[in-house]
């Protein structure tokens, strides 16, 4: 048990460091990133300068990653850096795909085919991998093969489909126009490839997503925090009325046994908190067969984690819903951790901030009426509805990392130890509620491994 509760509240052990991948490569690539070091979690994520986008795939789960530089970087790389500098970037990036995939999960990478031919730098690809890179027409028909053969996709970005080498995938990404831009381009693509997987990019809300993956898309990204208009008002349904009731329980300090009287009433609830205590996950080594053996086990603190991401499942149906839910948690231990990081003594506070940022497009409800039934504090009410107050700025700059909006988080990162030490814990974040996701969704794509471990070889898992 004590294996689970440190993988749900506390420290993993360190990964190893991707820039001694790097480190190896040819000269050609020697510049690389200045190594981060800092203690705890920060070091044990391998992308510590670059930021992590979620692709959601046909099942409405996290399928893959698209791993990118901010633009705020890639400038300064062009300015002062130089090109092998760019390059060593673009190589760890490629390094830090690798866990994913072997996690079963994609990571998407976009590079020039100048940088790809750079020696070493095609080395740091994986089995899983998917690299998006322009002019892939230059690449050499050798190198190309030699990727292929390691499980390496190769894609294009959008242009003339007849003009475009042959591709693995094709990456759509929304432009000013919006959604319309991208499906113009799809069908264009589909009349001279009609099987080719595509990819869609950049998206607004989780509406358009979820139109993607309707149309046959393999996976798309966007903001999962953001509906394309505000839902109408309308009440809670019953389920969330009851788990906002237990939240209130213990917000207001009611006795345990009070707690787990009202979880026996309700059938459904005391079978999940069952099954939730009995999971493999959990690793007890005797069967728990009461409510309130469960309750007593979990403790208030734990019991309340556990309705805040209970929460998070009696949503509408949705096609993107488990996505969805896996970014919302991504973002409460973000905020948890940034609080950490910053000596803010209310750090399980902040992480209910994270969670519930997303209760409108999780529960499909106006945020404010979603939050009403809950005893939350004039703090976290501020920085819900009015994005005002001291939490403000964490909930800001978790925004910022979704939109990977470089000068805005170069702004807000500073207080929590730096750009490197920010981007590093957003990593954490969304490793850790992966490992939450796939052990309370057991059919989730990053549950669904080959036996030998190895990432699945379809683009839309």
């Amino acid at each position: 048990m004590a294996g689970w509760f440190s993988r749900l509240i506390g420290r993993a052990k360190p990964a190893p460091d991707p820039a001694q991948a790097v480190r190896a490569m040819a000269p050609v690539v020697r510049a690389t990133p200045r190594a981060v070091s800092t203690p705890g979690s920060v070091a044990e994520s391998p992308l510590l300068f670059g930021v992590r986008r979620p692709l959601v795939g046909a099942k409405g789960g996290v399928a893959a990653f698209e791993l990118t530089l901010t633009s705020a970087l890639q400038q300064r790389l062009k300015q002062r850096g130089g090109p092998k500098a760019l390059a060593a970037h673009l190589a760890m990036l490629l390094a830090a795909a690798e866990p994913l995939c072997r996690s079963g999960r994609a990571g998407l990478v976009s590079l020039p085919a100048s940088v790809l031919v750079l020696p070493g730098v095609a080395q740091q690809a994986c089995a899983g991998a998917m690299l998006c890179v322009q002019d892939l027409h230059q690449i050499p028909a050798e190198l190309a093969a030699e990727l292929r053969a390691r499980g390496v996709r190769l894609g294009v970005p959008d242009g003339p489909p007849a003009q475009a080498a042959a591709a693995d995938f094709v990456m759509l990404e929304a432009t000013g126009a919006g959604l319309d831009t991208v499906m113009l381009s799809a069908r264009r693509w589909r009349e001279v490839f009609p099987a080719l997987p595509l990819v869609g990019s950049g998206l607004h809300n989780v509406d358009e997503v979820e139109r993607l993956l309707r149309n046959g898309f393999a996976l798309a990204g966007g903001l999962l925090d953001r509906l394309r208009e505000q839902p109408a008002p309308r009440p809670l349904n019953s389920a969330a009325h009851r788990i906002c009731e237990l939240l209130n329980h213990l917000a207001l300090d009611k006795d345990t046994e009070l707690i787990a009287q009202a979880v026996r009433v309700d059938v459904a609830l005391s079978y999940r908190l069952l099954r939730y205590v009995n999971s493999a996950a959990l690793g007890l080594q005797r069967h728990v067969e009461s409510v309130d053996a469960a309750v007593m086990l979990l403790g208030r603190v734990e019991l309340q984690r556990w309705l805040q991401v209970l929460l998070l499942s009696v949503s509408e149906s949705r096609q993107a819903s488990l996505a969805v839910q896996e970014s919302a948690l991504a973002r409460g231990r973000l905020l948890e951790n940034l609080a950490q990081e910053s000596g803010e003594p209310a750090a399980q506070v902040l992480f209910t901030v994270g969670l519930m940022s997303m209760l409108e497009v999780v529960l499909q409800v106006p945020l404010a009426t979603a939050l009403q039934p809950l005893r939350l504090g004039d703090a976290a009410l501020q920085a819900l509805l009015h994005r005002q107050g001291i939490y403000a700025d964490y909930l800001n700059l978790a925004e910022a990392l979704d939109n990977a909006d470089g000068p805005r988080i170069e702004a807000l990162a500073p207080v929590f130890g730096g750009t490197d030490v920010v981007q590093a814990l957003a990593a954490q974040a969304w490793i850790w509620a992966a490992e939450l996701t796939q052990a309370s969704n057991p059919a989730s794509p990053a549950a669904v491994r080959s036996p030998s471990g190895a990432p699945p070889a379809r683009v839309n898992a």
